[in-house]
């Protein structure tokens, strides 16, 4: 039975205390909003708090726990994907193929075989799910279907795991708080990152760097969150990584490619989930979370910086 650390718990402590500090800087911003907007943003608030219980509560269960909610947070994005793709044109008999595969990969994971389902995950998507869809002779729309399909597997099963890789990776020395800091650091940089660039973007934001995938994003925005996450990036490093472990002119400057990477790679995650849904004309993806969409939204970032960090890591160590 795994037995938190206490120095874990503190970094647990520590991340309420910044999401208390940030939902009085919400409140008091609330005022002199319309009734409808305020209620957008106490519903944010309240889902900030439900996914940080979350979050606490899978890193208090260890591995398994860490396991666990990825499990849960990709078979329900995966669910999103195929509803808004439609479940008609998708199909009952490939949307079942799917979700088995998912839970085939997760509790592969489990038992441990994380090298051999690096290896084998993303060639067995494409010959499953090509040669089954083809064996039942579903040929109408074949092709746009069948890549959706696989697209939907790597990204929501096979590159949101990369994020529990990093507890796996051998020759890590061990962080202050455990090797949970490693994904700990990952997923608070990334929504930092995302926080960062929204806000930032949505008062200082003038030069549009996507104005088709998604007309909100600037240059100022994406520039602020990096150097948000950077900072953020350093700060934490010590206590939730073993960057700092040879030297600290070292460590800062692996953090702050780590920073860089985690930020660059979480706004393409974001541009990409914008592309499938402007693809199909929807807003969110759902509206499993209040006031922020559906899992997709919440994980989208993730799904690109969690390999890029991990790939990150090993080759540094």
């Amino acid at each position: 039975m795994f037995i938190p650390s206490p120095h874990l718990l503190w970094a647990i402590a520590g991340l309420f205390g910044m999401l208390t500090v940030g939902t009085c800087i919400r409140v008091l911003m609330l005022r002199g909003l319309t009734d409808s907007k305020t209620e957008s943003h106490r519903n944010s608030v309240l889902s900030w708090w439900m996914l940080a219980i979350m979050l606490s509560i899978a890193l208090i269960l260890g591995h398994v726990g860490v396991l666990a909610l990825l499990a849960l947070a990709g078979v329900l994005s995966l669910r999103e994907f195929l509803q808004i793709l439609g479940w008609q044109q998708v199909g009952r008999a490939t949307a079942w193929v799917v979700f088995a595969m998912a839970a085939i990969y997760y509790t592969s994971l489990f038992y441990g075989y994380t090298e051999q389902m690096r290896a084998i995950a993303p060639v067995a998507a494409v010959l499953v799910l090509g040669a089954f869809r083809a064996w039942l002779g579903l040929v109408e729309d074949f092709i746009r279907v069948t890549a959706a399909a696989i697209w939907g597997v790597l990204l929501f099963t096979y590159c949101l795991s990369h994020a529990y890789f990093l507890l796996t990776l051998p020759g890590l020395s061990e962080p202050w708080v455990g090797n949970l800091g490693w994904f700990l650091y990952l997923v608070l940089l990334t929504e930092a990152n995302d926080i960062a660039q929204s806000l930032i973007g949505r008062k200082f934001g003038r030069t549009k760097i996507t104005p088709v995938t998604s007309p909100n994003k600037s240059i100022e925005g994406l520039m602020g969150g990096i150097i948000v996450t950077v900072v953020l990036a350093i700060v934490m490093a010590p206590w939730l990584t073993s960057l700092m472990e040879n030297s600290w002119v070292t460590g800062v400057l692996l953090s702050v490619v780590s920073g860089i990477v985690i930020a660059i790679f979480g706004f393409l995650g974001d541009i990409n989930k914008s592309a499938m849904k402007r693809d199909v004309g929807i807003k969110d993806s759902g509206t499993l979370i209040p006031g922020q969409g559906g899992m997709m939204d919440r994980i989208d970032s993730l799904t690109f910086s969690a390999p890029a960090f991990y790939y990150f890591v090993k080759a540094v160590f």
